[in-house]
């Protein structure tokens, strides 16, 4: 804990970020959607398969989500009261950590709230056993607190074209040969995007149990090499645009971790946004997306 603290502290000297409204001005307004207040730019040839760890604070809309004091999922913070994550990952106990870098205890602004309500999509797994893998989870009121280490990503209403660089991050496995072994530490990856063209084809996804369907994005090295991995469900696959960094896809699915002609294959964010809206609306949470 005595290192991220103290970077944490470095990082707020150095470029006088702060986390409260009172006093000082942030680089960024606090509420406003993907922004960041730490720097960061993972690496496009990472040499882990789980990528890099980022600063504390880097990626401010990862939450993680715990059954009791065990890692479940990642997800993405999209408003005080609202995450996005997959569907798979729901399961009765859920509370989410916002604010999270390694074990629980050791990030000094971790704020850990209960899920009061999960909502599934109605069609998942109706067109194979990962179709429309989102679910939307209502935390206890009132919510995250925000702050330059804690806010929501944005919602991309249109997903990027292939070759556009991405982020993917989570708690996920480092090593694909053991799948299971979730990284102690935060980590963050470069991949890009990949048309759906090249996702279907026979050598990749193609002829599979689960199609790969419209409302889903792949994005990863056909080289193989780097690729979210077990534990890294849910959690958000974003990418900059104009300066925001925008919730393109949630973490859903692979064959596998960082194969060969086998990226990872996400929830295409754009594609559920009325969804989500009318979700929001039932739930009684304002909403700006």
């Amino acid at each position: 804990m005595s290192r991220i603290f103290t970077l944490f502290v470095s990082i707020l000297q150095v470029n006088g970020f702060i986390l409260e409204r009172s006093g000082g001005f942030p680089k960024f307004p606090i509420d406003s959607c993907g922004s960041r207040s730490v720097f960061w730019h993972p690496e496009r040839e990472p040499r882990v398969v789980g990528g890099e760890e980022p600063p504390y604070g880097a990626i401010p809309w990862q939450v993680e989500l715990k059954i009791g004091t065990t890692h479940q999922c990642g997800g993405a913070l999209i408003s005080r009261r609202l995450v996005l994550t997959a569907a798979h990952c729901v399961v009765d106990g859920l509370s989410i950590v916002a604010g999270a870098h390694g074990p629980i205890g050791s990030a000094p602004f971790e704020q850990t709230i209960k899920v009061e309500k999960a909502i599934a999509h109605p069609d998942f797994r109706k067109l194979g056993p990962y179709s429309h893998d989102i679910a939307v989870l209502l935390l206890a009121s009132p919510g995250v607190k925000l702050n330059s280490l804690v806010k929501p990503a944005c919602f991309a209403y249109e997903s990027p074209p292939p070759g556009t660089w991405c982020e993917v991050s989570g708690w996920g496995a480092s090593d694909p040969l053991a799948p299971e072994r979730l990284s102690p530490v935060l980590k963050s990856a470069a991949v890009p995007v990949l048309s759906l063209e090249t996702c279907r084809k026979d050598g990749i996804y193609g002829g599979r149990q689960q199609p790969i369907l419209d409302s889903m994005l792949c994005a990863g090295h056909l080289k193989g090499g780097i690729d979210a991995c077990g534990g890294d469900s849910g959690g958000p696959l974003v990418c900059e645009k104009d300066g925001r960094h925008e919730l393109t896809g949630i973490v859903s699915w692979g064959d596998g971790c960082a194969k060969k002609d086998r990226p990872g294959v996400y929830t295409r964010v754009s594609s559920f946004l009325p969804w989500i809206r009318e979700c929001a609306d039932d739930l009684g949470v304002d909403n700006d997306f």
